[in-house]
């Protein structure tokens, strides 16, 4: 039971619980996987800033020359910290404030990703005011489903992102010859934790056709953003061939004279993480002998949100017979349950278990519901361990609330 050379009992015993963990290598590893097959090629790839945000984790992916893709002014802060060039960051999202978008702008990022009229503008707008030009892409909705679960598909007709082809081909019309609007992209992202390549095939040749048409007597769109979706393998599920992937991105490259724009996110870092928690109880009932784990569903939200499944395993390994145990958590809240009924040694109070693959959508969801403070997290390099999230505190969430003077007189 090791991270690259760092024995994981050895942490559990030397850190409160529970506490997040990450393989540097392993994300090192992953990042080099998916480039290697486009570093001759026009390609820019902006990691999914979303999937995991930390600062320390954005370093590494920023010295392997990773750009990044932001949905808010938090993570393009984060970015740019983190010594992201601001050419490579794409800023997405369908609800970007007025003062996200001045802020991208004065930032001089490469693209913004508009996905309505509404907001191209007050994008233009705000640039007028500035001075600035402004390069834009338009996220464009193919009417494909993804076939992935409904609360992470975003590609179909009635999904909030994206504006339909035809909406976006009057934009385009419209704001051709503006002086603060640059309309050089167009983008697509049809979901998450995608598991087939046929709805990529779909959506990409369809968006294909459209920048040909688009492009047919001069070459307006630049940049074609492909977004990001590929799905990893949680438990034993079929997963994408990423040489199909490969192979179908370079189709879609062929004749078009765009620069392109990848999205991993989940891809990179989901398997470079684990969660490690205690058993803090075992309670029987007539049908069900739960084990009560002291994280909770707002330190990984995906189980409760999606569903979702991630094995777990017992850091120790007790003989006895297996079981079938049901893995909860503290929180107030039937949802707080991490797996139903998964067979496993016999589990102890003060057992050590890890879950895996909480890279991506694990941390970055977290949150402090229940009073309860967001947890450390580790990253791993060979035989070392650094903490690069400290554990919050109550008092430090106390900290930033204040009691207003008039209700210290409530009688």
């Amino acid at each position: 039971m090791f991270i690259e050379n760092v024995s994981i009992k050895n942490l559990s015993n030397k850190f409160s619980t529970p506490f997040y963990c990450y393989s540097s290598k392993t994300i090192i590893e992953k990042f080099k996987k998916f480039k290697k097959p486009f570093q001759n090629s026009n390609v820019i790839i902006c990691y999914a800033v979303k999937a995991n945000p930390n600062i320390a984790i954005l370093k590494i992916l920023s010295r392997l020359g990773s750009g990044a893709e932001v949905v808010s002014q938090g993570e393009l802060i984060r970015s740019l910290k983190a010594g992201i060039n601001s050419k490579k960051i794409i800023f997405s999202g369908v609800g970007k404030s007025p003062n996200e978008i001045e802020y991208a702008i004065k930032k001089n990022i490469l693209q913004i990703n508009i996905e309505s009229e509404e907001e191209l503008k007050l994008i233009e707008k705000i640039a007028k005011k500035l001075k600035k030009k402004i390069q834009i892409g338009i996220r464009v909705n193919p009417n494909i489903d993804a076939k992935t679960h409904k609360k992470i598909t975003t590609g179909r007709e009635n999904d909030k992102f994206g504006l339909d082809i035809n909406t976006a081909e009057k934009i385009l019309t419209n704001f051709r010859s503006n002086l603060y609007i640059d309309l050089i992209g167009i983008s697509v992202h049809i979901g998450s934790q995608i598991t087939s390549i046929v709805p990529f095939k779909k959506a990409f040749f369809k968006i294909k056709n459209f920048v040909n048409k688009i492009n047919k007597n001069k070459r307006i769109i630049k940049y074609l953003d492909l977004g990001g979706g590929i799905g990893i393998n949680y438990n034993n599920n079929k997963t994408i061939n990423f040489n199909d992937y490969v192979k179908i991105i370079k189709n879609i490259s062929n004749n078009l004279q765009c620069k392109l724009i990848l999205e991993p996110g989940r891809f990179l870092i989901a398997d470079s993480g684990i969660l490690v928690t205690k058993v803090l109880y075992i309670k029987k009932s007539k049908k069900i002998n739960f084990a009560i784990i002291d994280a909770g569903m707002n330190d990984l939200l995906r189980p409760a949100l999606y569903d979702a499944y991630h094995e777990i395993n017992n850091i120790n390994k007790n003989n006895g017979k297996k079981n079938y145990y049901t893995i909860v958590g503290p929180v107030c809240e039937s949802a707080d349950i991490f797996s139903k009924k998964i067979l496993m040694n016999k589990i102890k109070t003060n057992d050590f278990l890890f879950i895996k693959n909480v890279g991506a959508y694990g941390a970055s969801m977290s949150s402090s519901y229940n009073s309860r403070p967001i947890i450390m997290e580790l990253i791993i390099n060979k035989n070392k361990y650094s903490i690069i999230r400290k554990t919050d505190t109550v008092i430090n969430q106390i900290s930033r609330e204040k009691i207003p003077s008039w209700a210290k007189k409530i009688k």
